[in-house]
């Protein structure tokens, strides 16, 4: 990776452009800042690279770095301690259209997720919980966290209120169970979780993964707020690419996945 950068970014080199012959798939990405020139990779297992003498390309871009976007958030008043929070959140954004005929949708990551929070949201408007729960879909997440680090730098409420958070990001699969990211950090919480499930048998696998700044977690994370970032596991494994779509999803452990969460809770 460090040598994609260096081909992208690097001052130094005297290149119009870059392009990577590369037999894996394909995965898109995003950065906040434009490059120092294309980095194009092809992946055409039957094209002998050093057979071409030739290649051309019309790339066109645009950059905007005035794009203003959105976090949508919601909160549900806790019927006997309304002044302590637990926050479930997730991104809603994702990498969406390639140029004018490649859509990525974004399915797993992350439409289960915000689908993961509404159904919390649904589940608790008709049964009120004890603590407010606070309901929060970012957007920037793919671009940097930058929705969660806006909604933290300027929070409508005060962060040392927050009990507990959860980040929900690719949630869709299952098969193989949840990973728990900051389970280590946090051994007295995620004991509880694995215990209930224990109990329960609500999913295969609740796996301890430590300390990951990969999600909208972290922020807050780094402002001292407790906080779990859970993923699935197992299921097709699309990841930024055009595949990631509803009809791939299998949601083997969506709806025990929330009553874990449920019950998680309410102790």
């Amino acid at each position: 990776m460090a040598s994609i950068l260096h081909l992208r970014n690097s001052p130094e080199l005297n290149l119009p452009g870059v392009i990577l012959y590369d037999n894996t798939k394909l995965t898109w990405s995003s950065q906040t800042k434009p490059s120092a020139r294309p980095v194009v990779f092809v992946n055409q297992p039957a094209i002998d690279p050093e057979a071409v003498t030739s290649v051309r390309l019309d790339v066109a871009s645009v950059w905007n770095p005035s794009y203003e976007t959105q976090n949508v958030a919601g909160i549900i008043r806790g019927s006997t301690v309304p002044d302590s929070l637990i926050v479930v959140c997730a991104h809603y954004d994702h990498l969406g259209r390639m140029g004018k005929k490649n859509y990525i949708p974004g399915a797993n990551d992350n439409a289960s997720g915000t689908a993961f929070i509404l159904d919390l949201a649904r589940y608790y408007a008709a049964n009120p919980p004890a603590y407010t729960m606070v309901f929060i879909a970012f957007s920037g997440e793919e671009s940097g966290l930058l929705g969660s680090k806006a909604f933290v730098k300027d929070s409508p409420f005060d962060l040392t209120a927050i009990k507990f958070l959860i980040n929900f990001d690719m949630v869709g699969t299952g098969e193989d169970g949840i990973t728990v990211v900051n389970a280590p950090v946090f051994p007295e919480a995620f004991a509880r979780l694995v215990a209930i499930n224990d109990d329960k048998k609500y999913l295969k696998a609740v796996n301890s993964r430590g300390e990951s700044c990969n999600s909208d977690h972290c922020p807050f994370y780094e402002r001292g707020v407790p906080s779990f970032f859970i993923y699935t596991l197992g299921g097709p494994g699309h990841y930024h690419d055009i595949n990631d779509r509803y009809e791939t999803l299998p949601f083997t452990a969506f709806a025990d996945l929330r009553q874990l969460i449920i019950d998680f809770f309410a102790q």
